[in-house]
């Protein structure tokens, strides 16, 4: 009996220092995820190589709970960091979108006279999406981990996750000059390609006059998730081929509402001849 004990116990303690192991091998720092996740892009000439990313793609758009399905063309420019998005579609509701950080101002135009989409709404409340170069992730050239240095913001390792049943090392993002949004990272935790980003934002109901008026207040909640996808090698760099924009809001000040963009590159070209107005708007 008592060497029965010795081995449970021995056996006991093996498997506790290998998961304490396995733990710690997984656990890395904000540097090494983002070293490795550059290292993945491509080498580190072939990066620095590339001045500006021009991106064609076909875009499919759709309002979730309703039969409203648009298809169309879309634009992506980006130059240090500067970028731009151009949306074409073939509907009457949603003909358009416009928006872009030309290296000191965000602007969102409008999709129809004095109507701004949800996602350019969203944009405007938190220009930091476009003005950190976080929305697109590797698309453009103005995602902020190619050039943590001049960014100064905060990236904190957060763990890893399941990501569609697979494990993922998280980094959170803030802003040197802050944002109210929680700005999730997340990265194949075998290949370090940049999974997704998710944005969100929470906003307390408010207190009503009486207790039943404030019962009947609702929080607000606002949702935008990136999914990249399909990855393949494009001018010496991995870049994703599929890219999802997610948009939800949930709450009392309008109407719950969920929407998706679907992205399929179908042309990426590096190092064009760019006019000084590329990244113009013309915003009202």
């Amino acid at each position: 009996m008592k060497n029965f004990t010795l081995k449970s116990i021995t056996l006991f303690f093996s498997i506790i220092f290998l998961s304490f192991a396995a733990a710690s091998a997984q656990k890395l720092t904000a540097e090494e995820v983002i070293g490795k996740h550059l290292d993945a892009i491509g080498a580190k000439d072939k990066r620095a190589a590339i001045k500006n990313q021009f991106i064609l793609s076909d875009l499919q758009f759709q309002l979730k709970g309703s039969a409203l399905v648009a298809t169309g063309k879309a634009v992506l420019l980006s130059e240090g960091n500067k970028n731009l998005w151009g949306f074409n579609l073939n509907s009457i509701d949603y003909p358009q979108d416009r928006f872009g950080f030309d290296g000191k101002d965000t602007k969102v135009a409008y999709t129809k006279p004095g109507v701004r989409s949800p996602i350019g709404g969203f944009i405007v409340s938190y220009n930091e999406l476009l003005k950190e170069g976080l929305l697109g992730g590797t698309l453009l050239s103005s995602w902020p981990l190619l050039d943590t240095d001049s960014r100064k913001a905060k990236i904190s390792y957060e763990g890893t996750k399941k990501i569609d049943n697979r494990d993922a090392h998280v980094l959170s993002y803030m802003p040197k000059s802050g944002t109210e949004l929680t700005i999730k990272m997340y990265f194949d935790a075998q290949n370090f390609r940049h999974l997704r980003t998710e944005y969100s934002r929470f906003i307390a109901a408010r207190q009503g006059p009486t207790i039943d008026s404030s019962a009947g207040q609702r929080s607000d909640i606002y949702q935008v998730t990136e999914n990249f996808s399909d990855f393949q090698k494009i001018n010496g760099i991995t870049l994703p081929k599929t890219y999802k924009l997610f948009y939800s809001y949930t709450g009392g000040a309008s109407r719950n509402s969920e929407m998706e963009w679907t992205f399929n590159v179908t042309n990426f070209s590096v190092n064009q001849q760019l006019d000084q107005n590329s990244f113009d708007i013309n915003a009202k």
